[in-house]
């Protein structure tokens, strides 16, 4: 079986589950899509810090940056739950709980700053002198990278029309790749001359960006023409075709942005893959690399959006 076949067979068994979370996205508290989640943040987590172990010289602390990395997907979460509070059943107490936690200024802060105070406490006490920086900083930027912003994906699904953002945000991220992929395969004659990604074509790049656009538009246009009865709120947050041009095209910039760090990364640790762990892909880092910026520029320009005109 080739790698392009494998690379569509993948694509379509993670599409199909992803779609069915999203059909039943509170059930159960929406512990599943949690699960989801922290599964993929883990196992990205896992490949940052095999590829940046640098044996004696540094490692991450691998057990602080699991742990830390849930508090942050947990804290989205009591957000996920706060928003959906007037959906699911909830005990008095429990619904206390993440009201109170959701009236601190920003959850995130103190978990952050608790997250570098322990990294570099461990670091000094119990690591080596040599190396020592590294030690802490390669577990904070593990966890970082990857935790957060997946952790973003909860906040956003309870969003007005937060299923269309997050499928918007995807495809605009997703399609980007594939149009890049095939464009490149097939017309690709003028390299883009960039170090990190030495293979990559100028073809490639323009076909990425096009391949989303056309893509996007026809998402809108059929999640319009499949909800004849939606909202005038709802038709607010929806982009028109005119700004989602403008919004797909910014949306794959930043996406062959983070696929070029992640080149970046595997280029420094000498490994062509992150993983082995998706066939046709790679690992969990190779096939989320780009929506690690996505998805942030995708929640906060709906929510900002939101809030303004809302």
């Amino acid at each position: 079986m080739g790698e392009t076949t494998k690379r569509v067979i993948a694509g379509f068994t993670i599409g199909g589950f992803v779609i069915l979370l999203l059909n039943s996205l509170h059930f159960l508290y929406g512990l599943h899509a949690l699960l989801f989640i922290l599964i993929i943040a883990f196992l990205g987590i896992d490949e940052y810090y095999r590829m940046t172990d640098r044996g004696i010289n540094g490692r991450p602390i691998r057990f602080l940056g699991f742990i830390f990395a849930f508090l942050f997907i947990f804290s989205y979460y009591t957000e996920f739950l706060y928003e959906s509070r007037n959906i699911l059943t909830m005990n008095e107490t429990f619904l206390k709980f993440i009201t109170t936690y959701q009236e601190i200024k920003n959850p995130i802060i103190p978990i952050l700053v608790l997250f570098l105070i322990s990294a570099k406490t461990y670091s000094m006490m119990f690591r080596p002198l040599d190396g020592n920086m590294y030690n802490s900083m390669s577990t904070i930027t593990g966890v970082l990278y990857i935790a957060l912003p997946m952790a973003i994906i909860l906040p956003m699904l309870v969003l007005v029309e937060g299923i269309f953002v997050f499928v918007y945000t995807a495809l605009a991220t997703i399609m980007t790749d594939v149009g890049a992929y095939f464009a490149g395969r097939w017309f690709g004659k003028h390299n883009a001359g960039l170090k990190v990604s030495p293979k990559k074509t100028w073809e490639g790049y323009y076909g990425g960006v096009i391949f989303a656009n056309l893509f996007n538009l026809a998402f809108i246009y059929g999640w319009l023409y499949f909800h004849p009865n939606i909202s005038q709120q709802s038709l607010t947050v929806i982009p028109s075709y005119i700004e989602s041009i403008i919004l797909t095209f910014i949306f794959s910039l930043v996406s062959i942005f983070g696929d070029l760090v992640e080149s970046a990364i595997k280029r420094d640790a000498k490994v062509k893959d992150s993983s082995s762990i998706i066939p046709g892909h790679g690992g969990i880092l190779d096939l989320i690399d780009a929506m690690l910026f996505t998805f942030p520029l995708g929640y906060f320009y709906f929510y900002i959006k939101i809030k303004f005109f809302l």
